[in-house]
């Protein structure tokens, strides 16, 4: 038997959770920080470290705001899986980072996140979304 409430919010909950929560990390990349997570990135070797912060800020800052919003979230949520793929492949196998740290960050909330996403970008931004009302399939 279908619950429909569940249905119905699910993907409403991933979309707020997940939305808000790449909203809050791509806006310091963006507009804070952007020369830092150039720097950053261009040192780890994703060169030119300016475009990338750039494609990594927008993704996360728009990205979260399309999400948020139930907007094209098929296609923002495939952009933010790659993006979060290679973080967290990065820790595991560059930093060699264990999935958990006890109190220090592992890996894990990056786990958390991708399989969010993962599952945001199977269900679809759910009736609750600007997606639905325009009958657009990606989202």
């Amino acid at each position: 038997m279908v619950e429909w409430g569940a249905v119905i919010l699910v993907p409403v909950v991933l979309r707020l959770v997940l939305g808000a929560e790449f909203i809050v990390h791509g806006y310091p990349k963006l507009f804070k920080d952007f020369k830092g997570t150039a720097g950053f990135l261009a040192g780890m070797g994703f060169k030119p470290g300016v475009f990338w912060a750039s494609v990594l800020g927008i993704s996360e800052f728009f990205g979260g705001i399309a999400i948020l919003a139930g907007f094209v979230s098929r296609i923002a949520a495939g952009l933010l899986i790659i993006s979060m793929t290679v973080g967290t492949l990065l820790k595991i196998f560059k930093w060699k980072v264990p999935f958990s740290k006890g109190h220090d960050a592992g890996w894990e909330w990056e786990a958390l996140i991708l399989m969010g996403l993962i599952a945001l970008f199977l269900l679809g931004s759910g009736i609750w979304s600007i997606d639905a009302g325009q009958g657009w399939l990606w989202g």
